[in-house]
C-alpha cells in the first residue's frame, strides 16, 4: 500500500511535466504554421505592392515632369505665354494622365489648359492662400519643384498638383522669380490606371502617402475604406518631387485566430490525453506503453511530414539521413542521392493557379512513392523540389535506370478537372560515397548536377562530375568577361534586312548584337544573352543596344539615306525595368529620331511572365508611335485569341514553320491560318527564315506582308548593310 501511495505523486509530477512539454511543442508548431502563413502573405503583398507602385510611378513621373517641361518653355520664351494653349495641348496628348496645365505669373493663376470647367481657379493666388503658401515659398527658396495634395480644387474635384518655380535669367545676377508652372492630376483618374480599387473589393487595404515638404509629416493621398492591417507590404515610388509610399495589406486576423484556436486546442487535447495515458501507465502495470509510442509517432509525423504531399520533409532528411549514410559507409554499401525539380513549374502556378500547382505536386508525390524501393527514401525539400535517396544499389547503372523510370513516370499526363497537363523534370545525381559522404556535400553536388541537366535542355538527368566545378568556375569567368565587355565596348550591332514581299523593297531591319571577344573572336547572342539575363546585366546591355540602334538611325539621317524601320529585341527583364520608357524617350529626343522609325520585338514567353505589366508597357510604346512586334510566334504558350488584348502592330512567324514550307502541308496550313487570323485583327505579318524563292512565292499567295531571311541576306555589319543593293530574283 505504501508503495502505491509513493508512486502516485511521482506519476502526477511526471505527467504534468509531460503535459507542459507536449503543449509547448504543440504551441510552437501552431505558431510556426501561423508564421509561415504570414510570410507567404507578406511575399504575395510585396509582389502586388511592387506591381501597383510601378504603374503609379510611371504615370506620376511623366505627369510631374510635364510641369518642369512647361517651366523650361516659359524660361526659354522669357516669360511670354502666347504659345501656352497649343503647347499645353501637345504636352497633355504626348504624356497622358494630366487633367490640366496652369501658368501662375507672380503666383496668381492666369492661364489654364483646358480652360473649360476650370474657370473658377483663375485668379487664385498661390503665394497668399494658406494651404499653398508655405510649400510655395519653400519651393522658391530651394528652386525645386514641389507637390501638394490631396487638394479639393475650387473648380471641383480632388487632385494632386505639382508646381515648378520659374526663374528668368536663371543662374545670373539678374535672376528673377516669374511664377509657377503646374500640372494637375485627379486622384480618381490616377487610381483608375491601377488595380487598387479592384484589390480593395477583394478584401485588400491600401494607402498611398507622401511626406510634407516642410513638416515632414506623412500625408495620405488615398486609402481604402478599411484601415491597413499589421500584415502589410510597402513600396517606395521614386518621383521627381521626392519619395512616395504605397502600402498594401490584407487582413488575416480571422484566419490566424481560427487556426490558433484549433492548433492550441488540439495541442492541449493531445497533451492532456498523452499525460493521462502516461499517468495511467505509471500508476498501473505499464499496460498502456504502446499507446504512448503511437501518440509520440503522431507528433513526430507532424514535425517530419510535408502536409501537402504527405512525404517526409527536409527536416526529416536532415535529422535521419546522416545516420543512414554513416551506416552505409560502415558496411561499404553504395547509394545515391537524386535532387530534382519540375521543369517550368512556375508557369503553371502563374498562369493556371496555385491550386492546380498544389494538385500537380500531390500527383508527383504519389508517383514517386510508387517508384521507390524499400530501402529508398523520397522527400519533398520545398516548392517543386524533391530528393530521393537510393539506399542500396550496386552501381551507377542502377541509379541511371531509376532516373529513367522517374523521367518516364513524371512525363505521363496528369489529369485534373477534365484537362491534361504534360510534365517533365530535370534530375541531378550524386553517387555515395564517390561524390561525398556528408549530407551537405552530397546535396550540393547533386544540385550542381541538376543545374547541368537544365543547361542541357531539361527533361533529363546528369551525374555529378568534377568538371562541373570547373564549369562553375568558367561561368564566373564568363560573367566577369561580360562585365568587362560592357566597359570596353566590345559589342557590335549587325542588321538583317526586312523586306516587303510584294514590292521587293527593303523597308527595315532587325538589330542583332554580336560580341567581339578578345580571345574567342565573334560570339553570337545565343551564347551570352542567357548569361546577361541570369546576372541582371541584360538591363545595361539592353540600354546599349537601344542607344546604338537609335544612333545608327540618326547617322543615316545625317548621311541623307532613306528612313528605315529598325526592330530591336527586348528581354523579359527589360519589361519590368521602371526606367526603360524614360530612357527610350530621352534617347529619341537626344538623337532627334522619330519614334515610328524603331520597333520592339518581344517573344510570347516574355509577355506571359507578367502579361498585365507587359500590356501596359507595350501600350505606352505604341502610343509613342513605336512598332510592337511579337517575335517567334507559334513557339510559345499564347494564342491568336490573346493578341486582341495586346497592343501589337506586327506578328513574326517563327522560322520553324517556314523552313519546310514547300514539303510540309501542315506547315502551310498553319502559316496560312496565322496570317488570316492576324489580318482579321488588323495586324501585319512577317515571316522569318525565308531561304528560297519558292517560299517567298507561297507566302505571297498566303497574303503575307513582309519577310526576313537568308534568301535576301544574313545579319551583316553596318557598312555591308549601307552598301547593299536592291533585291534581285533569279527567276525574274
Amino acid at each position: 500500500m505504501k508503495k502505491a501511495e509513493f508512486k502516485q505523486p511521482s506519476a502526477l509530477i511526471i505527467s504534468l511535466i509531460a503535459f507542459f512539454a507536449i503543449a509547448s511543442f504543440g504551441g510552437y508548431w501552431t505558431q510556426s504554421t501561423n508564421r509561415s502563413i504570414v510570410n507567404q502573405q507578406q511575399s504575395l503583398l510585396s509582389g502586388v505592392s511592387r506591381t501597383q507602385a510601378s504603374v503609379l510611378e510611371r504615370r506620376l513621373s511623366s505627369a510631374f515632369t510635364s510641369a518642369q517641361i512647361l517651366a523650361y518653355e516659359v524660361e526659354q520664351n522669357n516669360g511670354a505665354g502666347e504659345w501656352f494653349p497649343s503647347y499645353a495641348n501637345k504636352l497633355i496628348d504626348s504624356i497622358g494622365g494630366i487633367e490640366n496645365l496652369q501658368l501662375s505669373p507672380n503666383g496668381i493663376i492666369s492661364d489654364i489648359y483646358p480652360m473649360e470647367g476650370n474657370e473658377a481657379a483663375i485668379g487664385l493666388d498661390i503665394l497668399t492662400t494658406d494651404r499653398f503658401k508655405q510649400e510655395a515659398m519653400l519651393s522658391i527658396s530651394n528652386h525645386r519643384m514641389f507637390v501638394i495634395g490631396p487638394v479639393a480644387l475650387v473648380q471641383g474635384g480632388v487632385a494632386v498638383i505639382s508646381r515648378a518655380p520659374i526663374f528668368l535669367h536663371k543662374d545670373t545676377h539678374r535672376e528673377l522669380f516669374w511664377g509657377f508652372a503646374s500640372a494637375v492630376i485627379y486622384l480618381d483618374n490616377l487610381l483608375e490606371t491601377t488595380q487598387l480599387k479592384r484589390l480593395e473589393s477583394e478584401g485588400y487595404q491600401y494607402s498611398l502617402s507622401r511626406q510634407h515638404a516642410t513638416s515632414r509629416k506623412m500625408i495620405v493621398l488615398s486609402s481604402s475604406l478599411s484601415p491597413l492591417t499589421d500584415i502589410q507590404a510597402s513600396t517606395d515610388l521614386i518621383l521627381p518631387v521626392g519619395t512616395w509610399s504605397l502600402k498594401i495589406s490584407k487582413a488575416l486576423d480571422g484566419q490566424l485566430k481560427e487556426r490558433s484556436v484549433t492548433g492550441y486546442g488540439f495541442s492541449l487535447l493531445v497533451a492532456l490525453l498523452l499525460s493521462i495515458a502516461l499517468y495511467a501507465i505509471l500508476v498501473q502495470p505499464l499496460k498502456l506503453r504502446n499507446l504512448v509510442k503511437e501518440k509520440t509517432a503522431e507528433l513526430e509525423e507532424l514535425a517530419y511530414k510535408d502536409p501537402l504531399t504527405k512525404l517526409p520533409n527536409r527536416r526529416f532528411l536532415q535529422d535521419n539521413l546522416p545516420k543512414i549514410l554513416s551506416s552505409n559507409v560502415k558496411y561499404r554499401r553504395i547509394s545515391a542521392f537524386i535532387y530534382f525539380d519540375l521543369d517550368n513549374f512556375k508557369r503553371i502556378n502563374d498562369t493556371i493557379g496555385h491550386d492546380v500547382g498544389d494538385q500537380v505536386l500531390m500527383i508527383v508525390g504519389e508517383r514517386l512513392n510508387t517508384l521507390k524501393n524499400k530501402s529508398d527514401l523520397v522527400a519533398r525539400l520545398g516548392g517543386d523540389e524533391f530528393g530521393i535517396f537510393l539506399g542500396n544499389i550496386h552501381n551507377e547503372k542502377e541509379a541511371e535506370d531509376y532516373a529513367n523510370r522517374i523521367l518516364q513516370g513524371i512525363r505521363a499526363p496528369a489529369k485534373l478537372d477534365n484537362r491534361e497537363y504534360v510534365l517533365s523534370t530535370s534530375l541531378g545525381i550524386a553517387m555515395i560515397p564517390e561524390h561525398g559522404q556528408d549530407l551537405v556535400t552530397i546535396m550540393q553536388n547533386a544540385d550542381m548536377a541538376l543545374y547541368q541537366a537544365k543547361l542541357q535542355g531539361k527533361n533529363q538527368f546528369a551525374f555529378y562530375t568534377e568538371t562541373m566545378k570547373i564549369s562553375t568556375h568558367n561561368l564566373i569567368k564568363a560573367e566577369d568577361d561580360l562585365t568587362l565587355a560592357l566597359l570596353r565596348n566590345e559589342f557590335e550591332m549587325y542588321y538583317q534586312p526586312q523586306f516587303d514581299l510584294r514590292t521587293n523593297h527593303v523597308f527595315g531591319a532587325e538589330a542583332l548584337i554580336r560580341w567581339n571577344h578578345p580571345e574567342k573572336g565573334l560570339i553570337f547572342p545565343d551564347s551570352f544573352i542567357p548569361l546577361a539575363e541570369s546576372t541582371g546585366k541584360i538591363i545595361e546591355l539592353g540600354y546599349w543596344i537601344v542607344e546604338s540602334s537609335i544612333a545608327y538611325l540618326a547617322k543615316r539621317k545625317q548621311e541623307g539615306r532613306v528612313d528605315l524601320l529598325l526592330h530591336i529585341n527586348l528581354a523579359s527583364r527589360q519589361l519590368s525595368d521602371p526606367h526603360f520608357v524614360e530612357v527610350v524617350q530621352r534617347l529619341l529626343k537626344e538623337y532627334d529620331v522619330p519614334a515610328h522609325l524603331i520597333g520592339f520585338e518581344i517573344t510570347e514567353t516574355s509577355i506571359l511572365e507578367d502579361i498585365h505589366l507587359a500590356r501596359g508597357l507595350l501600350q505606352t510604346f505604341k502610343d509613342m508611335g513605336i512598332c510592337i512586334a511579337i517575335d517567334d510566334f507559334g513557339t510559345g504558350y499564347s494564342s491568336l485569341s490573346q493578341l486582341k488584348n495586346l497592343p501589337v502592330n506586327l506578328l513574326k512567324i517563327d522560322r520553324s514553320f517556314i523552313m519546310d514550307l514547300e514539303n510540309d502541308a501542315d506547315d502551310r496550313k498553319i502559316v496560312e491560318a496565322i496570317i488570316a487570323m492576324a489580318h482579321k485583327l488588323n495586324i501585319k505579318v512577317l515571316a522569318e527564315g525565308i531561304e528560297t524563292r519558292e517560299q517567298w512565292k507561297m507566302l505571297v499567295s498566303f497574303q503575307c506582308d513582309f519577310g526576313q531571311g537568308y534568301y535576301v541576306s544574313k545579319a551583316i555589319t553596318v557598312d555591308e548593310f549601307n552598301q547593299a543593293g536592291p533585291i534581285v530574283h533569279n527567276d525574274i
